[in-house]
């Protein structure tokens, strides 16, 4: 009998001396935080007008980016880019092959390209020195970025 009243006494199941979990779990959770344990790089990157966007593609990512100079376009470009630790190695095809730094949310571009780079570009655009952040992660989104032609750079 005193074993049975020590049990009802008991908090297991009552549902007031549950845990409630953190504000921040939650909001990972529901994907509105990005998880900080998350070391994935897709998503949207920009600053000012440029912009760069990395989708998934089989054990690789796809890239695309481009690059306004004075409100016009000065580069775009779309290819595939290869994680290895904090360095992302891009081809841009025919020779345009870059490796460029990440940064946390920051992809950084070298200042010194391979001249092969220079095709993608208008007569003043350039590729060198792209420093973008991350502001989406949201795929469908990343996708669907196009440059100022219409021009789907990350989309299949």
């Amino acid at each position: 009998m005193l074993a049975l009243a020590l049990a009802a006494c008991s908090s297991e199941g009552d549902p007031q001396n549950t845990v409630a979990p953190d504000l921040e779990t939650v909001a990972i959770e529901r994907g509105l935080v990005r998880d900080p344990k998350d070391d994935s790089i897709t998503g949207l990157y920009q600053r000012g007008g440029d912009r760069l966007c990395l989708v998934p593609q089989g054990e690789d990512l796809r890239i695309g980016a481009f690059v306004l100079n004075g409100g016009r376009l000065g580069c775009s470009a779309s290819g595939t880019a290869k994680r290895t630790g904090d360095r992302l190695k891009v081809n841009f095809g025919n020779a345009c092959e870059v490796e460029v730094r990440i940064e946390g949310e920051r992809i950084i571009f070298p200042a010194k390209l391979p001249p092969q780079c220079a095709q993608r570009c208008s007569a003043r655009g350039t590729f060198s020195g792209l420093r973008v952040e991350r502001m989406s992660d949201v795929v469908s989104e990343t996708a669907a970025l196009r440059d100022p032609r219409g021009r789907a750079v990350c989309g299949g």
